[in-house]
């Protein structure tokens, strides 16, 4: 009895279930047989006029598209498919589209797309000189709300004097500049109900010239005389951070160097130098806290120094959110599109790792790169330096692998200079890429890396001979000493970039530790000639004390109870303080004037003219293990500027060498193993 109990409740259920099945169908073919879909999913988007698509089944009319309290009409395509393109509002935006079937209404399911950026009108400020009067303008670019727009022109405090502004509230006005000598700058703020944009630009007074600020051709005065010293946080003191580096401020500044740059602080999914971005919107907390980091920068800034930021626009991690979403969901991921996919052929292709999971990268499989073909993936990366430059007040950026971006959509880098420098028109935008290529500066970068113009090797510093991971194998320490200096003299000649401003470095985050390879008199040696050129010489955290652990390793460099020169073994510290005092207290070495000089019967040695108006200085390099004498022919090229009674003082070693111009026909300086001379060409006493 029970057991045919069992076996007829298990037959009933069985067949309602059949039942409920064909009562389903019923009702889907015959009461509510048609539908609405999207193609997309709930999304953040960088761009506020969005492509809605999807398509419909069955008998669908009066197709509408519903975005907050828009209402869109859809025309639908002959294959059911449909396509339109809304306008988001800031934050959430809620969309659903809606239909008949008869007297049926049909609706589709709500999607969510989040505007991840305030919308602000967006001008182009620039001002003029007309009639030899300063005239500050603008020209409005998008207004997306629609909203009113009230101006508002203000003097800068910081000027060299007060100035005055005609009409403060006007788009165009005039202003007055005192005849005081300097750059007077002008703040825009543009006010949208509750919202403001702000925007600067500037005009220089010189005597009786004013020089309104040219974007396409102007740069900021103080990048001329910058020296940088670069920071990597995560193993610049042992148990440190923001703080850690706050307490040995003043002492990088003892150092005279000017201006900071900061490796990356973005959030980053693994502990290394950070180039492995997961948020771009968020600081890595092992770090510190905001408030440590705001205290750094602030304390930086009563010290003098200037502050870049490292910023990785190329590729993010493989872990970053929208990459992984892109890896999973494929094309019906709305970031698959902010990614590259393909093998576009373009300069460095050959360096491209294809990925199972659909991704391309450079190199380095877990960095993706980023697709700059999609405007969307513009927006993203300038709202992110827009963000870390206006929250810190930072001076500048340097950009990692912006050879990747230069290669893949070589416009980007002019609407990056264009949309920084509309705010802050002082930034320093330095591109780790070929200084070589005068490409670079034409696509909006103030400056670059001294790398030769060699494609097949795309970090090529000029100074190195041969690649090795572990090991700094440079003109400096080549096997054959006889060929050294034309190896060098080719390297600052040929290789280099003479009119372009270059980043001279002889470490940086990704070279192995010059000193490691070679001795120190070879060591100061190089420092000396890489302060003695044109551009922008740096010190890596670590180099002023001949630290010789790799970039790549944990090991930190400094620690909280010594101070950064106590730590110094071999004298590099008073050095470098020497070499940085030098290059700024001399103008010639900060200018961008230099000539190859020749000397006669002078092996290992190579030699160069540095000046600025009548103010000359002569570089003498001995590459040699054992001393020379470098030997001036008096020829026309050298009298040109040898003229008067003169003497050759050496500015490293304060020595004094007489010239003869009369009596003689060749000068000899004597020259050191290893060594520099900077000769400063002065009258005699």
């Amino acid at each position: 009895m029970y057991y045919s109990l069992v076996v007829y409740v298990y037959r009933m259920n069985k067949y309602l279930k059949f039942a409920f099945l064909l009562i389903t169908v019923f009702v889907n073919n015959y009461t509510n047989a048609s539908t609405i879909t999207f193609d997309q999913n709930n999304a953040t988007v960088w761009l506020y006029m969005q492509s809605i698509a999807g398509k419909i089944s069955g008998n669908v009319n009066d197709l509408k598209l519903h975005c907050n309290d828009t209402v869109y009409t859809i025309k639908v395509n002959t294959d059911s498919t449909f396509k339109i393109m809304v306008k988001l509002g800031n934050g959430d935006n809620k969309i659903w589209a809606t239909g008949t079937n008869g007297s049926a209404a049909i609706t589709s399911r709500h999607l969510t797309l989040t505007l991840a950026y305030h919308l602000l009108p967006d001008v182009k400020t620039y001002a003029v000189i007309e009639n030899n009067k300063p005239v500050l303008k603008l020209q409005l670019i998008t207004n997306p709300t629609g909203r009113a727009l009230h101006y508002l022109w203000t003097p800068s405090a910081t000027n060299p004097a007060a100035c005055k502004i005609i009409s403060k509230t006007k788009a165009e006005t005039q202003v007055s500049i005192p005849d005081v000598n300097g750059a007077y700058y002008f703040n825009l703020q543009i006010v949208s109900d509750k919202d403001t944009a702000k925007f600067q630009t500037y005009i220089v007074r010189n005597g009786k010239h004013l020089h309104a600020y040219d974007m396409k051709k102007d740069h900021a005065a103080w990048i001329d005389t910058a020296i940088i010293y670069e920071i990597n946080p995560s193993v610049f003191v042992k148990y440190g951070g923001f703080d850690a580096i706050t307490e040995k401020l003043a002492e990088i500044r003892s150092l005279r160097v000017n201006t900071l740059w900061l490796q990356p602080l973005c959030q980053t999914n693994d502990s290394g130098q950070g180039y492995s971005v997961t948020d771009y919107f968020a600081m890595r907390t092992d770090f510190g806290t905001e408030k440590q980091l705001y205290n750094l920068i602030s304390t930086a800034k009563k010290l003098h120094f200037k502050i870049i930021l490292d910023f990785v626009p190329n590729h993010t991690s493989i872990n970053h959110p929208y990459a992984l979403d892109a890896a999973k969901q494929k094309d019906s991921s709305h970031y698959y599109s902010f990614f590259q996919h393909k093998n576009d052929g373009k300069p460095y292709s050959s360096n491209y790792i294809f990925s199972s999971n659909g991704l391309v990268s450079y190199f380095w499989k877990d960095l993706v790169n980023l697709d700059y073909n999609n405007p969307e993936v513009q927006k993203w990366m300038i709202e992110a330096v827009k963000y870390w430059m206006l929250k810190y007040d930072l001076d500048g950026f340097r950009f990692d692998t912006m050879w990747g971006i230069n290669s893949r959509t070589p416009s980007f880098g002019k609407r990056l200079n264009t949309e920084l420098k509309l705010i802050k028109p002082d930034l320093l935008l330095l591109a780790e890429e070929k200084s070589s290529d005068k490409i670079v500066y034409q696509n909006g970068f103030d400056a670059a890396y001294d790398w030769s113009a060699d494609t097949a090797w795309v970090s090529q510093w000029i100074f190195q001979t041969h690649y090795n991971a572990h090991k700094s194998l440079t003109v400096f320490n080549a096997p054959n000493i006889s060929k050294r200096s034309a190896l060098l003299t080719k390297a600052i000649f040929n290789n280099s970039s003479i009119t372009n401003r270059s980043l001279r470095f002889i470490e940086n985050n990704d070279l192995p530790r010059f000193i490691g390879s070679h001795n120190l008199e070879q060591t100061k040696m190089a420092a000396a000639l890489n302060f003695a050129l044109p551009g922008i010489p740096m010190i890596y955290n670590g180099q002023e004390i001949g630290f010789k652990g790799s970039p790549y390793a944990p090991r930190t460099i400094f620690n909280r109870a010594q101070t950064i020169e106590q730590a110094d073994t071999i004298g590099l510290f008073p050095f470098y303080k020497k070499l940085v005092k030098l290059r700024l207290q001399y103008p010639q070495l900060t200018s961008s004037s230099i000539n190859k000089v020749s000397l006669i019967n002078s092996p290992n040695v190579m030699a160069f003219h540095r000046w600025k108006g009548n103010r000359h200085v002569i570089v003498i390099v001995n590459l040699g293990e054992s001393g020379a004498t470098a030997t001036f022919a008096y020829d026309a090229n050298l009298k040109q500027y040898l003229q008067g009674d003169n003497n050759l003082k050496d500015l490293i070693k304060n020595n004094n060498y007489e010239i003869n111009t009369n009596n003689a026909s060749t000068m000899q300086i004597p020259m050191q193993a290893y060594s520099v001379r900077y000769l400063l060409i002065e009258p005699k006493i």
